[in-house]
């Protein structure tokens, strides 16, 4: 019923002397939900637990296209999100420099050379986390 209601007001938009445009942007990415009562959290192993995008911000989409992210109950996930004492920004970095390896490792055995895989790394996030590759 809803999609028809849907598909009727396109329909009319479409056939209007200026149409309603269509969005641009593609539509942000979520999490969801459906399955959050199944997940367990890394630490604790306590049910119910929300995925933590490891690079947030302007990387928030990019995380969660490439699976960068974790299961964390909700006291830590605060506390990651947080950032405030050392034990967050040690987890914090810990895995960014995990997910930073595995992206360039799973580049490599594809055939991309350790040098090309750093540079798409900086490419689509755009902060090295691991050490630098000698010269």
């Amino acid at each position: 019923m809803k999609s028809d209601n849907k598909s009727n007001l396109e329909k009319y938009y479409q056939s209007c002397p200026f149409p309603k445009p269509k969005p641009d942007k593609p539509r942000k990415k979520q999490n969801g939900w459906k399955d959050k009562p199944n997940r367990r959290c890394w630490y604790t192993g306590q049910l119910g637990a929300e995925r933590h995008e490891i690079f947030g911000g302007p990387n928030r989409q990019t995380s969660i296209d490439h699976g960068f992210q974790v299961d964390v109950c909700r006291e830590i996930h605060e506390r990651l999100h947080a950032n405030a004492d050392d034990w967050a920004r040690i987890e914090n970095l810990k895995w960014k420099m995990y997910y930073q390896h595995l992206y360039e490792q799973r580049l490599m055995r594809l055939g991309v050379d350790r040098k090309e895989a750093r540079k798409l790394w900086m490419t689509m996030i755009g902060k090295n986390y691991l050490p630098q590759l000698p010269e």
